[in-house]
């Protein structure tokens, strides 16, 4: 379950529970049936949105909140983006191996930069050294 949209639906579900309260079938208008239809489907998109299983293949997070862009895991991409800016702070070549570190993880960065350079960026970024799995 995806716990993201939760607070949405509950506004929504809270709007339409007060035209339970003003709607009644001798003075409801067209206008009034097309907002609740409205917050209708939108319910039940959020509705969806929280049944999806928020499973990431995070092995750090397997419950974490999901990038709706790309499905991976929301924390762990938050980590990558606060390590490569740090890594160009303290070297400009640094933050280079994070970047690829980030958008092609680990066994490719050590392809291109070698293993020395992405220990250092880790290391220079507080980052675990332990394999990752291609994170």
């Amino acid at each position: 379950m995806n716990r993201t949209p939760l607070p949405a639906l509950v506004t929504v579900l809270r709007t339409l529970g007060t035209y339970g309260n003003r709607l009644s079938p001798a003075d409801a208008t067209p206008e009034q049936l097309d907002v609740v239809h409205q917050a209708i489907e939108e319910a039940r998109r959020l509705l969806a949105a929280a049944r999806r299983p928020t499973s990431t293949g995070c092995v750090d997070h397997p419950a974490g909140p999901v990038d709706p862009t790309d499905g991976l895991c929301l924390l762990c991409r938050g980590r990558r983006h606060r390590a490569q800016l740090q890594a160009a702070a303290v070297d400009p070549a640094l933050g280079d191996v994070a970047r690829t570190l980030a958008e092609h993880g680990e066994t490719e960065a050590v392809r291109r930069h070698g293993p020395r350079a992405v220990t250092r960026a880790q290391a220079a970024v507080g980052r675990s050294t332990r394999h990752t799995g291609g994170r």
